[in-house]
Formats: structure tokens, C-alpha cells, sequence
């Protein structure tokens, strides 16, 4: 028998093999080595204190051969929750969820990208106080907040790049600013890189081998997965679609080049297109008009799709996805967008690189980015967990991969 240097280390022991999944007594005895009474009766001893549990019967598990079933003993864990915060093109969304990403509650308000850096993070953690209060979440159950925003974030930093819809933000300590007021662990990352990773994990790109998600709101996003993992390239910045250069005598783009695809294709632009025609109109009711069949909102959506496409066609030949997801405000349009987007992307691509590519709108819908950041924030706490104790004061995204 394995000598175990005494009653508290050998309880340490059978806590240590019980973190790595559920056990039976037979399991725990045979794995540490010590007689099957002796398992038991730290089994029992265990149970009593609430800090295992019986998780239920498996025959094929642990016990061999024919007899009773063998109990399956498992952590008695509190349960544990993250935050989510994304700061969206059109609105600003919060949520709380366990560690299934089941939401608990959630908030959606309008929020104005333009707002100071300062404003957006006094709004964001307001909105989070409200929801930890109103779920009487224990706040020392929440493992981390994730941050998403519409721009790049620099994975050595953590930081907004410069060229970001958010550009008064740069240079913004936005995860230790909050941080710092929530007195939690904050990550951040780019939107659509969320949105893809959500989509990966919960969504319709689910087992897909490579995955394009297009994100098509007041700015223009891409995020990669290649078998379910984010891609986010050197310093990332991979994924920076709408700052691809489709006509060089274009309208300047907040990025400061000219005919960037955001600053034709965007919400924004789509509707002051429109307005010229139908008076002044706002994004969320030029895209109502779209989707209600108004010939010339779906005519702006439309060429706006097929600007897309176009752009799609190239990173199709480049990655060669077997899955390509639109979503974002703009999908509000439907088939409007879907159909003229799938049919220039085919146009523009080698025709082995798109025979097999299914084209739709993500399963997440709007809520794909917000899913993101739960998942996100999760992930990270895990990656922290493992490598050291976390620093509330200050976290960034660095060197993330998921």
C-alpha cells in the first residue's frame, strides 16, 4: 500500500484526483494506492463535510464486470459565473452567466460609440453593479469580466490599435480601468473575434475546419477560426476587413485611408446613402426598410452585400473555409444581404475555393459577440488560474489563443 504521509494528505489526495473528474471509491483506492476501506471512510468522512458529493451510477464505470453499480463521487463546487460586456456598434450589452454560458440576466441599451472612454467605462460598470444586485450574485463567485469592442486590440498591450470606431478611446486603460472599479479580473478583445469564437463554441460553426465570420454593423469586422480556434494573426490585428482598400478615390475612412470597405458599407454610410433619396434616415429604420422590401434601402443593402461578397471571394482563396457566417446589425436585412454577398463571393474566387462553403447568418444572431465575451472571460480565468494567482488591478488579453 502507498504510504500517504497522513489523514490530511490523504485527503488532499483523493481532492486532487476528484478535481480531475468524477471517481468511484474503487477509482480513488486503486489510483492512490490505498485499501478500499480506507477509501470509504475518507469518502464518508468527506461527504458529511459537503465538500464532495454523489454524482449518480455508471455500470461501466470504475467496477468491472457484473455486480451493483459503482457511485460516482464528484467536488461539491460552488457554482461560478462570468461577466460579459460588449461595447456594440449600436448598443451597449452586459450579461451574467454560469460557466455553461447559460444567461442569468442580461442588459441591452442604446449606447453611442462616440461617448469618451471615461463615460463608456462609468455606463459599463453601472450596468454591471445592476446586474450582480439584482441576481444577488456573489460577487466572489464571478471569475472574470470580458470586454469586447469594435476595433483592433494589440495582444501584447491588451490595448485598442490605433484606426479603431472607438478612436478617442486609444490609449484608454479600459481593462484596468475596470478592473479597478469592479474589483475583477478583465479581459478584452476585438468583437468580431468574439462573435467567431462564440459561433465556434455554441453556435452554427461548430466542428467547422476553418470558419470566416463577418461582421457587418457601423463597422466592418472579420474574425478566423481555424478548428474552432480564434486567429488573430502576429499582433492581432488579423481580421481587419472593413480597412481593405476597395476604391482608392473613396470616401475617407476614420482609419485614414480612402475607399476603406467600412466607410462604404457601413450602417452608417448605407444610410446617409439612402437619406440622399428619402429624407434623413437612421440605421436601424433604413435596414427596417430593407428587410419590408423599400426598392431603395434593399438596393443600398444590396451593393453593400455585393461589396462584401467581392472582398469574401479573396479570403476565400486565401483560407479556404468550409463555412462562412454573416452577422452583425446588418443581417437584420436578410436574404436582402445573404443572397447578393453569397453570389459575388463565388464570382470572385476560384471556384474549387467556394463550391463547398456554406454561407448563412450566425446561429447566435446579435448576441454572438456578447456570448463571445462570456466565453472569453472564462477561458482566460482558466489560462490565469493555471498559471498563477490573478491580478485584479490589471489584466489584459496577451497572448490569448482560443
Amino acid at each position: 500500500m502507498l504510504r500517504t504521509g497522513g489523514h490530511s494528505q490523504l485527503r488532499g489526495q483523493i481532492l486532487d484526483l476528484l478535481a480531475t473528474g468524477p471517481q468511484s471509491r474503487a477509482d480513488i483506492a486503486r489510483e492512490l494506492r490505498i485499501s478500499r476501506s480506507t477509501a470509504s471512510a475518507n469518502v464518508a468522512s468527506l461527504i458529511e463535510e459537503g465538500i464532495i458529493t454523489p454524482s449518480g451510477e455508471d455500470a461501466g464505470f470504475g467496477k468491472k464486470g457484473a455486480g451493483r453499480p459503482s457511485e460516482r463521487l464528484s467536488l461539491n463546487t460552488p457554482p461560478a459565473f462570468v461577466v460579459g460586456i460588449d461595447f456594440g456598434r449600436l448598443s451597449l450589452k452586459v450579461a451574467i452567466s454560469d460557466l455553461d454560458y447559460k444567461l442569468i440576466d442580461e442588459i441591452d441599451c442604446e449606447f453611442d460609440a462616440d461617448v469618451p472612454a471615461a463615460e463608456a467605462i462609468a455606463l459599463a460598470a453601472q450596468q454591471v453593479e445592476t446586474l450582480i444586485e439584482r441576481t444577488g450574485t456573489d460577487r466572489s463567485r464571478i471569475e472574470a469580466v470580458g470586454i469586447g469592442v469594435p476595433g483592433p486590440v494589440d495582444s501584447a498591450t491588451g490595448n485598442l490599435h490605433a484606426g479603431s470606431i472607438l478612436a478617442s478611446w486609444v490609449g484608454t486603460d479600459m481593462t484596468g480601468e475596470l478592473s479597478s472599479r469592479l474589483r475583477l479580473p478583465v479581459y478584452m478583445d476585438n468583437d468580431a473575434n468574439l462573435g467567431a469564437l462564440a459561433e465556434s463554441k455554441l453556435g452554427a460553426a461548430v466542428g467547422a475546419r476553418v470558419s470566416l465570420y463577418v461582421l457587418l454593423s457601423v463597422g466592418v469586422g472579420l474574425g478566423i477560426t481555424i478548428n474552432g480556434e480564434v486567429f488573430r494573426g502576429a499582433n492581432g490585428i488579423a481580421g481587419e476587413l472593413g480597412h481593405v482598400v476597395t476604391d482608392e478615390h473613396g470616401p475617407l475612412c476614420r482609419c485614414g485611408s480612402r475607399g476603406c470597405l467600412e466607410a462604404q458599407i457601413s450602417v452608417n454610410a448605407l444610410s446617409r446613402s439612402l437619406s440622399l433619396t428619402h429624407g434623413t434616415i437612421k440605421p436601424a429604420e433604413m435596414l427596417r426598410l430593407a428587410a419590408s422590401g423599400n426598392i431603395g434601402a434593399a438596393r443600398v443593402v444590396a451593393d453593400a452585400g455585393t461589396m462584401a461578397g467581392k472582398a469574401l471571394g479573396a479570403l476565400c482563396n486565401y483560407f479556404n473555409p468550409d463555412l462562412v457566417l454573416v452577422g452583425g446589425e446588418l443581417m437584420r436585412a436578410g436574404p436582402v444581404l445573404l443572397r447578393p454577398l453569397t453570389e459575388a463571393m463565388k464570382r470572385s474566387a476560384i471556384a474549387r475555393a467556394t463550391e463547398n462553403v456554406v454561407v448563412q447568418a450566425g446561429a447566435l444572431g446579435e448576441r454572438a459577440e456578447v456570448y463571445g465575451t462570456l466565453i472569453y472571460a472564462h477561458y482566460r480565468a482558466r489560462e490565469a488560474a493555471l498559471s498563477g494567482p490573478v491580478r485584479t488591478d490589471r489584466s489584459h488579453a496577451v497572448g490569448a489563443v482560443i
